[in-house]
């Protein structure tokens, strides 16, 4: 039982991790947030530590949005920073000060917020994976101009694709068509341009037909030049799969396969529809 015991936290005289993490969700089920984290000191893995944390930080968000006041949970969230900066391994560290300073954007207290998201963009350098997740945690979060500060700090643009692409996304659920449109204008690859219209076309097509089929054609125009021969069939696929859906036909192969090459780099035809003042690219 030594291995096991060492795995689960169990160290001799202390009661085993798992039978504290335990009582620590049983807290948070009584809205006893002081006393679970009370709690983290008996933890002794340092990944239990940050499922207890994020356990904890997740329920004091929950309570703020059944409370009006919001300034008792500031100083629970500051007593979670000793046990943040207590864990060793930086991406983790490096996270869960990400999700820290969304709660403190979250329930007012934007200097700390501003405090706990440096100090998580420092520590993720290093980790650009983890810097993503921290900017898609943001804009989940609504956070944009935070979301942008962050954004500065990452090194290779083309790291920032799959970030814009799901603010495009976001943007645009929101109403927010023009942002949407202009955040599409700043992704650097065809691929991610493409699959970012695919998503507007998903979302218009039980909505706006014209303007589905207006956001196809234009992620196929950039599809067709895609250099990696297996990205553009699947793409284009789900591209044509989604048009003829929209159209209410069945899927052309011969169409599918006659558009299947890539067209010369350059500067395609691909203006975007209109948001309503006149066709613009973004």
């Amino acid at each position: 039982m030594g291995k096991l015991d060492e795995l689960f936290g169990v160290i001799k005289g202390k009661r085993p991790d798992t039978e504290v993490l335990t009582e620590i969700e049983d807290r948070l089920l009584v809205d006893d947030v002081p006393g679970a984290i009370a709690l983290l000191e008996e933890l002794e893995k340092e990944q239990n530590v940050v499922i207890a944390v994020r356990m904890i930080l997740r329920k004091i968000l929950r309570m703020k949005e059944s409370e009006e006041t919001e300034v008792r949970f500031v100083p629970l969230l500051k007593q979670l920073v000793p046990y943040i900066n207590g864990v060793k391994n930086e991406r983790y560290r490096a996270l869960l000060l990400g999700e820290l300073a969304m709660g403190f954007y979250i329930i007012g207290a934007e200097l700390e917020g501003d405090f706990a998201l440096k100090a998580s963009i420092n520590l993720a350098l290093n980790h650009p994976d983890v810097l993503r997740d921290i900017i898609m945690g943001l804009i989940n979060a609504g956070l944009f101009p935070k979301a942008g500060y962050a954004m500065k700090f990452v090194k290779d643009k083309e790291k920032l694709d799959v970030v814009l692409v799901h603010l495009a996304e976001v943007l645009y659920e929101r109403g927010e068509a023009e942002k949407a449109l202009a955040v599409i204008g700043h992704i650097t690859s065809n691929f991610h341009r493409a699959v970012a219209l695919l998503h507007l076309a998903q979302f218009e097509k039980d909505r706006d037909r014209e303007k589905a089929l207006q956001f196809v054609d234009w992620a196929i125009k950039l599809a067709e030049r895609i250099e990696d021969p297996d990205a553009r069939f699947e793409l284009m696929l789900k591209l044509y799969d989604l048009r003829h859906e929209i159209v209410g036909e069945p899927l052309s192969l011969s169409e599918l396969l006659a558009r299947e090459t890539p067209e010369e780099t350059g500067q395609a035809e691909d203006q975007g529809p209109s948001t309503g003042g006149g066709s613009e690219e973004p």
